[in-house]
């Protein structure tokens, strides 16, 4: 019997760098690759397996965190948690961008009773254009004329 894995290919697109601020691995598996930062416009490996033998499915959690470079903001953070229960066929499968990330996974869930999640997820910046600000500007504008009648 193969072991169960749980693996996560992490696309930084981005300009800024990535890092592990928060991390959790079932106390059962072992780690295959679990990097502490993710360089600007590169990619890293998140993978847990489960031993042969262990009455454990694979799970593990992180909070990747956009590094700001001079006087730049944070971009923001990612999310991500997968659960797969050797006692359960339930299987879960987690993720959230925030702020001015954009996070594309896939694939974006697990069947239910898969032994194993091999997925990539996509992170790049939100890019804000001259057409959405004059849109919002515009948005503002109108909303303030309503409100004067």
């Amino acid at each position: 019997m193969a072991p169960w894995t749980a693996k996560l290919t992490v696309m930084n697109t981005t300009n800024q760098d990535l890092k592990l601020v928060s991390k959790y691995v079932c106390a059962r598996n072992s780690i295959v690759s679990f990097p502490t930062s993710i360089p600007a416009k590169s990619k890293a490996v998140f993978e847990v397996i489960t031993p042969y033998g262990e009455a454990s499915g694979p799970e593990f959690k992180i909070s990747l965190v956009a590094q700001a470079k001079d006087n730049q903001r944070s971009l923001g953070s990612f999310d991500f948690h997968v659960d797969i229960p050797y006692w359960s066929p339930k299987n879960t499968l987690h993720y959230h961008c925030n702020r001015d990330l954009l996070c594309q996974v896939i694939p974006g869930m697990i069947y239910d009773r898969d032994q194993s999640y091999n997925g990539e997820v996509i992170i790049s910046a939100l890019e804000i254009t001259d057409m959405v600000n004059k849109k919002v500007l515009n948005e503002k504008v109108q909303a303030k004329s309503f409100q004067e009648f």
